[in-house]
């Protein structure tokens, strides 16, 4: 959600064993079903292995499928490495930044074209695309640093050198660690550069006080492509070897389904005591209903005069038509279908998706162009233009973001605010149509707040889930702990066993971390979505365990009883004011269900308020009165602890 989409490249999953890796779904086909065809990556550990399809197995709800496993081929793949060579990355990053250059070379087959383009000032094309890898060697071995960033004239220089022949797979590897500062090309105009070229975008990000996180988010969630931080130069070979792999070793499964709608599969790939693991949830087709009885035979048919059919329908007649077949009804309908075309659009992607992205447990989200379609396009620039908006003063890290991340919605910040405005903008154009402007106004109104009251409350009750999961945690880690697990291995066998909120924050901490964030980072990020104080507290012995050392399983006890205490005193007060709640819910809601029932049996009697001056200044007043007294009852009985 615009958010930074963060996609495992490769690392050990420790819950399956010591030796299970992660294996990446890159695409699934289901438009042929039952014939299911997936495209997966394998990691760096099992490259050379020569995986066949008994190596491989492909699971739909836990039961096994036959696979057939075909590798893909590297025959028509070009890869444009695109190197940051402003002043910042002097020192110790440039040379880490060569050697990883280097090693991702090595890693590339026989055969494929690799260019090298450098930014600084300006970009500068090192070596166009070649097979001589030596000459591309000497280009990034030559590579001079220059002062500024033109990070946005690179990409636009890399997505030009790609020829777009049919057939050819496009990627691009950036390596950066600094914001733009010289770039005539915007961020937006990149972005259309790297769709109109239909590239893989990957982004390796080296942590400097100069890098611009939000602008590399918005070019990974706009090209649905992945983005990977690296703490220091020295995790640069790492990651780029990761890329390497993801790029170079894919294998195509092809495999007959048994299921209907909404199915986990798994793949497992194994070989030589290795193995990797990876699932997926997609939506097949529904199964076909079943067949209808047959029915009787129509009656013969029987002459009846046209007067006798249809007497109103004479001459001069008049017919009274009821609202659904009036004009207005069409425009209402052919309004809200609009509405509903553009949300699924823009929700779901447009056609040729070139990449997916995963997050474990959870279904795909696409999100693509299509080119030469207009409502595609603006699709996208509605939702490039809703992020810059509401990102402008705070970045990545803005207020729509952080609510998204704790209400726990797969979604852009720029994907929900069109959303929301679509949703109101449906709801003020029936009202508009039925009634009037004013209320069309009024209700759209009322629709933003509705869903911003949605998403808090959905946050809300995340929140309070996972507060309530906090000692089942606390007791599995230190359980773990005991039994010579460290702190990781601990982290994982909670994302693997306890269910959401707390397993899926696990697994994402798992995931940052293995992308290069420091874990006392990562699981203080965790700390301010869940919005838990009670976990700061699990976080800040764990980082004083780390600093000082001692017995963890024994402070995450200590943690856990009091955190215990804590539970259960504030399930104490919350009971102890329910009666002060359940009244304050229950004054606030008498005068309304007054009103209604006084409407039902004397409507004449009541309609003075709503037909005359007096009478509608008296509701209004009455209305505000009421909102400060619920708004004063709720601040009375909600105690924080």
């Amino acid at each position: 959600m615009l958010t930074l989409m963060m996609v495992g490249i490769a690392g050990p999953a420790t819950a399956q064993g010591a030796d299970t890796l992660d294996l990446r779904i890159e695409d699934t086909d289901t438009a042929g079903h039952p014939e299911v065809t997936m495209v997966v990556s394998v990691p760096p550990e099992m490259v050379g292995k020569s995986l066949t399809s008994d190596d491989f197995t492909v699971t739909e709800d836990g039961d096994r499928r036959p696979v057939t496993a075909t590798p893909v081929p590297t025959e028509g793949l070009q890869v444009v490495l695109l190197l940051d060579a402003s002043g910042s990355m002097g020192g110790r990053p440039i040379i880490a930044a060569k050697d990883a250059a280097q090693e991702f070379l090595g890693a590339m087959p026989d055969g494929i074209e690799v260019a090298v383009v450098s930014f600084a000032d300006e970009p500068t094309v090192l070596s166009p695309f070649t097979t001589d890898t030596e000459a591309t060697s000497s280009a990034i071995a030559d590579l001079r640093l220059g002062k500024n960033t033109a990070l946005y004239d690179g990409l636009v220089a890399g997505a030009d050198l790609f020829d777009g022949a049919e057939g050819t797979r496009r990627t691009l590897v950036l390596l950066s660690d600094g914001g733009d500062t010289a770039s005539a090309t915007t961020l937006e105009e990149a972005i259309v550069s790297l769709l109109n070229a239909e590239v893989g975008f990957y982004a390796v990000e080296l942590r400097s006080p100069e890098y611009d996180a939000e602008a590399l988010a918005r070019l990974g969630a706009a090209t649905d492509g992945i983005v990977v931080a690296a703490a220091d130069p020295d995790g640069l070979s790492a990651v780029f070897a990761g890329v390497a792999s993801q790029i170079v070793n894919r294998y195509e499964l092809q495999y007959t389904s048994d299921a209907f709608g909404r199915t986990a599969i798994g793949v497992k790939a194994e070989a030589d005591g290795v193995v990797a693991v990876g699932s997926q949830a997609v939506r097949f087709p529904d199964p076909p209903p079943a067949a209808a009885p047959s029915e009787p035979a129509p009656e013969a048919a029987v002459d009846v005069e046209v007067a006798d059919i249809a007497p109103a329908l004479r001459s001069g007649s008049v017919i009274v038509l009821n609202w659904l077949e009036t004009p207005v009804a069409l425009w209402v309908g052919i309004i809200t279908v609009f509405v509903a075309l553009l949300a699924l659009i823009l929700f779901t992607g447009v056609t040729n998706p070139k990449k997916r992205r995963l997050v474990q447990g959870e279904e795909k989200q696409r999100f693509g162009q299509s080119r030469g379609k207009v409502l595609a396009s603006l699709t996208e620039q509605a939702t490039l233009l809703a992020e810059r908006t509401v990102n402008r003063d705070e970045g990545a890290s803005g207020p729509v973001t952080r609510s998204l991340e704790k209400a726990g919605i797969q979604l852009r910040p720029g994907e929900f605010v069109v959303l929301s405005l679509a949703a109101a903008l449906a709801v003020m154009a029936v009202a508009f149509f039925v009634w009037s402007a004013l209320l069309a106004l009024l209700l759209g109104g009322l629709t933003l707040l509705i869903i911003k009251w949605w998403l808090g409350s959905r946050a809300k009750k995340r929140q309070e889930a996972f507060a309530d999961q906090l000692t089942d945690v606390l007791q599995l880690m230190s359980g773990s702990i005991r039994s010579g697990f460290g702190l990781m291995q601990a982290m994982d066998t909670v994302a693997q066993e306890i269910p959401s909120p707390a397993g899926e924050e696990f697994q994402r901490v798992k995931i940052e971390t293995q992308l290069g964030r420091d874990v006392n980072e990562a699981l203080l990020a965790m700390a301010v979505r869940v919005g838990s104080e009670d976990f700061r507290w699990v976080v800040e012995a764990i980082n004083i365990h780390r600093d000082v050392g001692g017995d963890l399983a024994d402070i995450l006890d200590s943690v856990m009883e009091t955190v215990r205490d804590r539970i259960r005193v504030r399930r104490r007060i919350r009971t102890l004011s329910a009666e002060g709640r359940i009244s304050g819910i229950i004054l606030s809601l008498i005068p309304v269900i007054l009103a209604v029932v006084m409407f039902i049996l004397n409507p004449d009697y009541i309609s003075t308020l709503f037909t005359t001056e007096i009478g509608r200044i008296l509701v209004a007043v009455g209305v505000g009165l009421m909102l400060v007294g619920a708004l004063w009852m709720r601040h009375v009985t909600s105690l924080r602890f």
